[in-house]
């Protein structure tokens, strides 16, 4: 079986943001990052470990030394929501943000600030005790109620990491 690439491409339409397109290439690596032609200093990144985004948005951007990791909900690869319970869904963001982390050269480790927003606040405590696990280091966070998430999610997390 051979590798696979996906390769970011844009329409010349498109020249003004940052919208993209993912294209799959026979035989190359499995996780890519590109400079962003519009944007000084900006590149995209993608993991076709993480979950395949739903909107017009990269999975995460590298700039000035970070990368920001665009929201992760508990999802597989295809975007099809997880069942189970918020301890489940907690390992799956985290599974999730490590594969796009390290697409974009980071890791779990040089997570600086976390964001988690929960459908409901009540399940704080489950998701913390997963949380601790996969960050030791305890870096800044952040968590609300919010209402909706995105795709009909229950809690979601969004990070930002050193490069």
């Amino acid at each position: 079986m051979t590798e696979q690439v996906w390769r970011a491409t844009r329409p010349a339409a498109m020249a003004g943001d940052l919208n993209h397109r993912f294209t799959l290439l026979q035989g190359r690596s499995s996780s890519f990052s590109t400079t962003i032609p519009t944007r000084t200093g900006m590149e995209s990144a993608f993991s076709p470990k993480g979950v395949k985004p739903i909107g017009p948005y990269s999975q995460a951007i590298k700039a000035n030394g970070l990368v920001f990791v665009s929201g992760q909900i508990p999802a597989e690869i295809s975007g099809k929501l997880i069942e189970g319970t918020i301890a489940e869904k907690t390992h799956k963001m985290c599974q999730n943000a490590r594969a796009v982390l390290e697409a974009a050269g980071s890791s779990l480790e040089k997570v600086v600030k976390i964001t988690v927003f929960f459908q409901n606040l009540d399940d704080f405590k489950e998701m913390n005790n997963i949380y601790a696990e996969y960050f030791p280091h305890k870096p800044a966070r952040s968590s609300c109620e919010a209402t909706r998430l995105p795709a009909g999610a229950s809690i979601e997390m969004d990070i930002i990491a050193l490069q």
